[in-house]
């Protein structure tokens, strides 16, 4: 013996009707997002390349204490931030010419990048060094991963491109940083 409950369809012909032409009336924004999709794919790909953070957000990394220990200056004033920012700028001119493989929340991470790409690109990053800058954005330590030396910005440029087309995250950059 069926019960109640079996018997009767789930929706009735004029839901089911009505669920029809909703999707007829929906048809053409359907196509238009479609159509946009490849669109929106390059543009998130753009978007990708020019981003500073390949790392995930700080919101899904695991919560770590992090404690910085500074010792004190005695001097009573350093060099004026005009003085230090030329200092950084004739270091980064001075400095062989290299690329950055992206940003990082630790130096751990970079290490563990360093490794997965050298797993997958034996042959491209043999003959390269790597290297992590430290760099603060907005209250947050960030580690860029550089690789390098090249000859000059120009075979870092073209580095860069095959790289992006390999699905990775590079940007032309000063060589310096610490060594990994």
């Amino acid at each position: 013996m069926m019960s109640q409950e079996q018997s009767q369809p789930v929706y009735t012909e004029q839901q089911v009707q009505q669920f029809a032409a909703e999707w007829q009336n929906q048809q053409p924004s359907i196509e238009r997002l479609a159509a946009m999709e490849k669109d929106l794919a390059l543009l998130i790909e753009v978007l990708s390349a020019n981003s500073d953070l390949t790392a995930q957000p700080s919101a899904f990394e695991p919560q770590n204490d992090v404690i910085y220990h500074q010792s004190e200056q005695i001097q009573s004033q350093q060099s004026s931030s005009i003085d230090s920012l030329e200092t950084i700028i004739a270091a980064n001119k001075a400095a062989e010419a290299g690329v950055q493989l992206g940003l990082y929340l630790t130096p751990k991470k970079v290490r563990h990048q360093v490794l997965n790409l050298k797993r997958d690109y034996p042959a491209v990053l043999n003959d390269l060094d790597f290297r992590f800058k430290t760099r603060e954005q907005k209250g947050v330590t960030l580690y860029g991963l550089r690789a390098g030396p090249f000859a000059n910005y120009t075979q870092a440029t073209a580095f860069c491109e095959i790289a992006k087309r390999m699905g990775q995250t590079c940007v032309t950059a000063p060589f310096i940083g610490e060594m990994l």
